[in-house]
């Protein structure tokens, strides 16, 4: 079975959920379209998949999952902010894409103040750093301070494979290498599903990703989790250890705590923007969402109105631009 079908049997599979009669979140039965900024069979994507489902299980809204990846993300972005602001359209876009990646680029190709506007969280989760099993064995890398310890050794070069260039896991990384001094070579994909292939073949040494497309293959025991983004350790894993037990190297502050949510084009009038944030509220309660979400190494969030969505995006931009600063991530 390939990684894409590993996973969507891992997180899609359920139970045919119930269908209360709710009113549909647009009117006129037309069907929303939900982009995500990268190919099918990552984070994103699963994420995607899941929400639809709940939301037209719970709402008899027929959303639609569009897969619009390239230029880290940013043709999916774009695609969300030059749509018809009329609530048809929405992103699946990760904090990053209204914090991070335009303080990495000279020139934005877009204003997420402007073009952009936030209208609820969907799921809360960190990365996961993982290894194969086999290459585990083959270096010694028993914990995460191995994998360092490995990589700071003259002539030892360590690779590793991200969703993309800029986003929260090379941002992650980027600040681990340089504070530890461990030598890390950072492979952008255009997605996560490439990069797990690679890591799975041998190509790469490891990721460092979000925990949905990752889990299946932990679990199967092809890969072994050395560490997760966050300073604490993860309910979802309690048996990995969190970067601020590691704070001898240089990295014990760092807290990498993503989100993912729905974002409109940003002339969506507020109006609009409420209804839709009240309608996943209504998916939220579908029966098993929150364990789905869970089993996929995610936790379902406070559904926040818009404004609120906005408010938290402010208070985390100090802490991403942090993080842009101290890795020197750019892209050209």
């Amino acid at each position: 079975m390939t990684p894409r079908r590993s996973l969507l049997a891992a997180l899609v599979a359920a139970p045919a959920l119930a269908r209360p009669s709710f009113a549909q979140i647009l009117p006129g039965g037309r069907p929303m379209r939900w982009v995500v900024p990268f190919p099918p069979g990552g984070a994103a994507d699963a994420i995607a998949r899941i929400w639809a489902e709940a939301v037209t299980a719970r709402t008899g809204q027929a959303v639609v999952v569009e897969n619009r990846g390239g230029a880290n993300g940013i043709l999916g972005v774009q695609a969300v902010a030059q749509a018809p602001a009329d609530g048809a359209t929405l992103g699946v876009l990760n904090v990053a894409f209204f914090t991070a990646l335009p303080l990495m680029m000279a020139r934005p190709p877009y204003d997420p103040a402007r073009e952009l506007k936030p209208v609820t969280r969907l799921v809360t989760s960190t990365v996961l750093c993982c290894v194969t099993a086999e290459r585990a064995r083959q270096r010694g890398w028993t914990d995460f301070r191995a994998l360092l310890t490995w990589a700071k050794r003259p002539g030892n070069q360590l690779t590793k494979g991200s969703a993309s260039n800029g986003g929260p896991a090379h941002l992650l990384i980027a600040t681990i290498a340089r504070r530890s001094g461990a030598d890390i070579l950072h492979v952008p994909y255009r997605g996560g599903a490439p990069a797990l292939n690679d890591l799975l073949a041998g190509q790469i040494d490891m990721v460092f990703d979000f925990m949905p497309a990752l889990m299946p293959h932990v679990a199967a025991g092809r890969l072994v989790p050395l560490a997760v983004g966050s300073r604490d350790r993860s309910p979802l894993m309690p048996a990995v250890p969190g970067l601020g037990e590691f704070a001898d190297l240089g990295i014990g502050d760092l807290d990498l705590q993503s989100w993912n949510a729905l974002a409109a084009p940003g002339g969506l009038p507020d109006e609009t923007a409420t209804r839709i944030a009240d309608g996943i509220r209504t998916a939220a309660g579908a029966p098993g969402l929150g364990e789905r979400l869970a089993a996929a190494g995610l936790v379902l969030p406070p559904i926040d109105s818009p404004a609120e969505t906005a408010a938290r995006i402010a208070a985390d931009a100090p802490r991403w631009r942090e993080m842009v600063e101290v890795s020197g991530a750019r892209i050209e």
